[in-house]
C-alpha cells in the first residue's frame, strides 16, 4: 500500500464565501484532488533519498485567463515538529522548504505568482522524512491579492498522514493535545488540554494577535477583543507536540 485517500465526511463550521477558488490541485496524471482529503502513506523518505512513494505530488493549475497568487501553510502538525518534512511549492525544481513551521507561508507570504492558463510544473510535492511511526501534517493553500492579503473562499486543504503501522486516522488524532469547543464562538470558547501548553491565536494572514499560556485540563479561552472572523488557535505542549484548530469568532 502506498497511500489511501480519505475524503472528509464532516464540516467544522460554515463560512461566508466571498470568492471562488481559481486553481485546481491534482496528481501527476491531472486527476483532481477533492478538498479536505486525507492522504495516508506507510513509507517515509529521507533527505538523502526522498522516496517517490512517499511524495504527495501537487500539480497546481491556474484555470483562469489572468494571473493569480497562491501560497501554502502548514497549519497543524501532530506527533512531529516539522524539522523532518519538506514542502515543495511554486516551481521550478528545487523550490523546496524545510524545516516547516505553522507560522510561515510558502513559497512566500505574498503568494507565488501563477500566470494565466498555466501551472507550476511537476515539481511540487509534500513529503514526510520523519521515521516516527505516526506523523500528521495539515496543509492549507489559498489565493492572495499579491500583497499577502488572503482572498477568502479560495482555500484548499489536505492532510498528509504517515502511518507506518497502518493504525489509521483515529490513532493520530488521539495524540492531539487540545480539544476546543465550540469552534464557532463569541466572547470565549472552552479548551481541554492534555498537557500545559503555550498558545497563539493567528489570523488568516498568519499574524499573531494573541499569546498566552494555558494549563493542563479544562479552561476557557478569552476571545474578547478579536474582530469577527476566522482564526487559528495554535497549541504547543511542553512535550513539543503542536496542534492547531480553526475557530470562527462571531
Amino acid at each position: 500500500m502506498k497511500k489511501i485517500f480519505l475524503s472528509a465526511v464532516f464540516t467544522l463550521f460554515a463560512v461566508t464565501v466571498f470568492a471562488q477558488r481559481e486553481y485546481r490541485v491534482a496528481d501527476l496524471e491531472d486527476h483532481e484532488y477533492e478538498n479536505n482529503t486525507t492522504f495516508v502513506f506507510n513509507v517515509h523518505g529521507t533527505f538523502a533519498d526522498p522516496l517517490e512513494e512517499a511524495k504527495l505530488h501537487l500539480f497546481i493549475t491556474n484555470e483562469t485567463s489572468h494571473d493569480i497568487y497562491i501560497r501554502g501553510q502548514v497549519v497543524e502538525m501532530v506527533n512531529t515538529d516539522g524539522s523532518l518534512a519538506q514542502f515543495c511549492i511554486g516551481g521550478p525544481s528545487g523550490n523546496c522548504f524545510f524545516p516547516l513551521n505553522t507560522e510561515s507561508f510558502y513559497p512566500v507570504t505574498e503568494g507565488g505568482i501563477m500566470y494565466a492558463n498555466s501551472n507550476w510544473g511537476l515539481f511540487d510535492y509534500f513529503i514526510n522524512l520523519d521515521d516516527t511511526n505516526l506523523a500528521q501534517y495539515t496543509v492549507r493553500m489559498a489565493q492572495t491579492d499579491g500583497a499577502g492579503n488572503e482572498i477568502e473562499g479560495t482555500d484548499f486543504t489536505f492532510t498528509y498522514l504517515y502511518d507506518e503501522d497502518g493504525m489509521g486516522v483515529n490513532d493520530v488524532q488521539s495524540r492531539s493535545i487540545a480539544e476546543v469547543y465550540p469552534t464557532v464562538a463569541k466572547g470565549f470558547t472552552n479548551v481541554n488540554l492534555k498537557e500545559d501548553a503555550s498558545v497563539q491565536i493567528l489570523n488568516l494572514e498568519g499574524r499573531v494577535v494573541k499569546n498566552l499560556s494555558m494549563n493542563k485540563g479544562q479552561s476557557q479561552l478569552d476571545l474578547n477583543g478579536l474582530s469577527a472572523g476566522t482564526y487559528w488557535v495554535a497549541f504547543k505542549g511542553v512535550s513539543g507536540v503542536s496542534h492547531s484548530i480553526r475557530v470562527l469568532v462571531k
